[in-house]
């Protein structure tokens, strides 16, 4: 699997702090996970374990992390982390359709990664034993170059489709744009 790390400035300090805070102790493997990339954006990533499929948009960092992907927008939101601690799950990753990756937290199943939908309540499916057997089993793509707005809009007018290029896609193209265009990806390792 390919990651773009997130700055991990201080990472053991906010580990600490965030089991404190929480009131948890994060299995060793996934600390492991943190202090190296302390999460990290995953494009065009893709897998399919037990009878799952579905991408890994970006894993969940702490402290300097990606806004987007930062614990803190879980606490944020109407603290929807409380919900998954209840569970004894931590959500590590996100997909693109708002589903969620998550990390036993309990006695039980510490460790194992599991998948639950997001619209299908509680309901968390073992995917596999440990985080790095996950990863393993995650294939990603590397970015390639990004096109650039002129780039799309010829290409949509040359097939056909001008007319459906509105302002409100070319916004979205160029936040893709800025979005990726500064991403180092490379190859997970633990």
């Amino acid at each position: 699997m390919l990651i773009s790390k997130f700055d991990n400035t201080n990472i053991e300090e906010h580990i600490a702090a965030f089991e404190k805070e929480n009131n948890i102790t994060l299995p060793e493997e996934y600390k492991r996970f943190l202090l190296k990339y302390n999460g990290g954006r995953t494009p065009k990533t893709k897998f399919k374990i037990n009878k799952v499929s579905s991408d890994v948009r970006g894993f969940y960092g702490l402290g300097n992390a990606d806004e987007y992907f930062n614990f803190q927008k879980l606490i944020d939101n109407m603290n929807i982390l409380e919900e998954f601690i209840e569970d004894d799950m931590l959500p590590i990753a996100s997909t693109v359709s708002g589903d969620d990756v998550t990390i036993g937290i309990g006695k039980e199943e510490n460790g194992y990664v599991f998948f639950r939908y997001h619209d299908k309540g509680k309901k968390y499916i073992k995917l596999t034993d440990s985080l790095c057997e996950f990863v393993d089993k995650c294939k990603s793509e590397e970015k390639g170059p990004i096109r650039t707005v002129e780039e799309k809009k010829r290409d949509m007018i040359a097939a056909g489709f001008g007319r459906r290029i509105t302002e409100e896609k070319i916004k979205r193209w160029q936040a893709e744009i800025d979005e990726y265009a500064n991403i180092h990806q490379e190859e997970f390792e633990l």
